[in-house]
């Protein structure tokens, strides 16, 4: 062994070779009114649709009813939200019907 001071370019080799780094995540780009109707279009989904799973796919696949993405719509702007919200009861009155 020698007392050498390793060089900066020796000290990675001496480094194991797996070194996790832990990052924050980054800031949510949605504003505060964004996030204030992403939560209650969530909320409305859980509730009208029984396991989270299909509320979440609801949210996130195209419909034809609402010609968009729910929950596009819904961030976009509180008519939107209202539209999604209406949609949704709807779909839960008709299931209770059938």
């Amino acid at each position: 062994m020698t007392d050498e001071v390793p060089k900066k370019g020796d000290e990675a080799a001496t480094k194991p070779a797996m070194v996790r780094t832990f990052r924050r995540s980054p800031p949510s780009s949605l504003t505060p009114e964004q996030c204030r109707r992403q939560t209650d279009v969530l909320r409305a989904a859980c509730e009208q649709l029984a396991p989270r799973g299909a509320a979440i796919a609801f949210l996130n696949a195209y419909s034809k009813a609402l010609g968009g993405n729910p929950l596009q719509l819904a961030l976009g702007s509180d008519e939107g939200l209202l539209r999604v919200e209406q949609h949704l009861s709807s779909m839960s009155s008709k299931e209770r019907r059938d």
